[in-house]
């Protein structure tokens, strides 16, 4: 069962009525169909605040929702001037880790969650071979709120 998975990522910022952030991380994981490479672009929103339910892969296949994958969440401060943290697998030179947030899994809805307060945060994918994941995604490094976005 050796499937190739993508993982899309969605940011909401919420603002309360006394003026502070509080953003939810939502994690969706798909896998593809066999002979799948990855998704179909043209057929995608991904924009980072709102995703399409059930992509199609560049097969033309809806993509599969997968449970049971893990994230590891943790808070982390970027180094220097902040200019070498990265989004995708930021060198670890460029943050220190200040405490780890959370062990998410996908539920049945292929969906973790997770409110996190203003701050930069690495989501760090685990393999499940049990799943078909061999090979965990690169680690990601994001900033609460995401602005800037339609």
């Amino acid at each position: 069962m050796g499937f190739l998975t993508v993982t899309l990522l969605l940011f909401l910022g919420l603002v309360s009525q006394k003026a502070f952030a509080d953003s939810r991380l939502i994690i969706v994981k798909y896998g593809l169909s066999p002979g799948a490479t990855g998704f179909s672009e043209n057929q995608t929103t991904n924009d980072g605040l709102q995703i399409n339910n059930l992509p199609l892969d560049n097969l033309g296949n809806e993509l599969s929702v997968l449970s049971g994958i893990h994230y590891l969440v943790y808070e982390i401060s970027p180094t220097g001037d902040g200019s070498e943290l990265k989004a995708t697998n930021p060198p670890p030179s460029s943050y220190t880790v200040l405490k780890k947030v959370a062990d998410l899994a996908t539920d049945s809805n292929g969906v973790a969650s997770l409110s996190v307060a203003d701050g930069y945060y690495l989501i760090e994918e685990q393999t499940n071979p049990q799943k078909g994941l061999l090979k965990a995604a690169l680690p990601l490094g994001i900033k609460a709120p995401v602005s800037g976005l339609n």
